[in-house]
């Protein structure tokens, strides 16, 4: 008789800050992508995407206003 599987634990929002960071930064171990693929959701991974992609464009438009003045 094998083993049931165990449940995955609930990710914090570190855990998903870290997986979009590493996806963003197209370093991510395999180990670690198998593991967070059961424990994150879809949509929790979309929000905190959002957010990188949201502060990534006004870091870019801050910088551009800043370069351009005289």
């Amino acid at each position: 008789m094998s083993a049931p599987n165990p449940v995955p634990a609930k990710s914090g929002f570190l855990r998903t800050v870290r997986t979009v960071a590493a996806a963003l930064f197209g370093v991510r171990g395999r180990k670690l992508h198998e593991q967070d693929a059961q424990s994150l959701s879809p949509l929790q991974i979309l929000i905190t995407a959002l957010v990188f992609m949201l502060i990534f464009v006004l870091v870019l438009v801050t910088v551009a206003i800043n370069v351009s003045r005289p």
